[in-house]
Parts: structure tokens; C-alpha cells; sequence
């Protein structure tokens, strides 16, 4: 009987210590909020990516494009430019979705699971 204690306690002391304080960290929130405010976070950090690869190909090829600037069509340009980013971003955003869904899940299980375990510790220590 204070075997299964110890093991337990040991369990839970472990879970606490490692992926407990971030579990408890995510289920803080509502799963919505979560995931919204993580997906947001990803659509920034996209938006800036997609900044710096632009910033690069313009200096990459910066003489090709002063040549062909008068003959371009700047709205055609302009909404393959958008296309992209549109692609770029929603592509992370969607993988974002899929990740963050993924952990508020897993983190939920596992706060569940602690909960049920601190019930079974409650019911050992009746007994004894």
C-alpha cells in the first residue's frame, strides 16, 4: 500500500517538475485564446520572414529589377507579390492551428491525467 503511494508521488513529483509548470502554464488559458493568440504570434513572425526573403531577392537582384522597372507591370507585380504573401503566411498560420490544437490537447490530457492521480492519492491516503 505505501508502495503504490511512493510510486505515485514519485509520478506526480516528476510530472510537476518537467512538463507539469508548462501544462499548467497552457491550460491557464481557454483553448480558443490558446491557439488564437499563438497563431497570431506565427503571422508576425511570417509577415517579418516574408519581409527579409522579399528584402533578399530585391538586393539578390537588384540590378535586373532597375532595368526592367519601366517595362513591368506594376499591378500585375503588385498582386503576385500579395499571392505570395498570402501563401507564405497562410501556410504558417495553418500549420500554427494544427500545432498549437495539437498541444492545448495534449496539455489538457495531461492535466486530467495528474487530477485523476491526485484523486487516487486522496483515496489511498483515506484508506490508510
Amino acid at each position: 500500500m505505501d508502495g503504490d503511494r511512493v510510486k505515485l508521488m514519485t509520478r506526480m513529483a516528476s510530472f510537476e517538475a518537467n512538463e507539469g509548470r508548462q501544462a499548467i502554464r497552457i491550460c491557464n488559458y481557454f483553448r480558443s485564446d490558446y491557439v488564437i493568440l499563438n497563431v497570431v504570434r506565427s503571422i508576425v513572425s511570417s509577415t517579418i520572414a516574408f519581409m527579409l526573403l522579399a528584402g533578399l531577392y530585391i538586393y539578390y537582384n537588384i540590378d535586373t529589377l532597375l532595368q526592367e522597372v519601366y517595362s513591368m507591370d506594376i499591378i500585375e507585380t503588385g498582386k503576385t507579390i500579395i499571392t505570395w504573401y498570402i501563401l507564405f503566411v497562410g501556410t504558417f498560420a495553418l500549420i500554427s492551428y494544427v500545432v498549437y490544437s495539437f498541444r492545448y490537447d495534449k496539455a489538457r490530457k495531461s492535466i486530467k491525467d495528474y487530477n485523476n492521480a491526485l484523486k487516487s492519492l486522496s483515496g489511498l491516503n483515506d484508506r490508510s
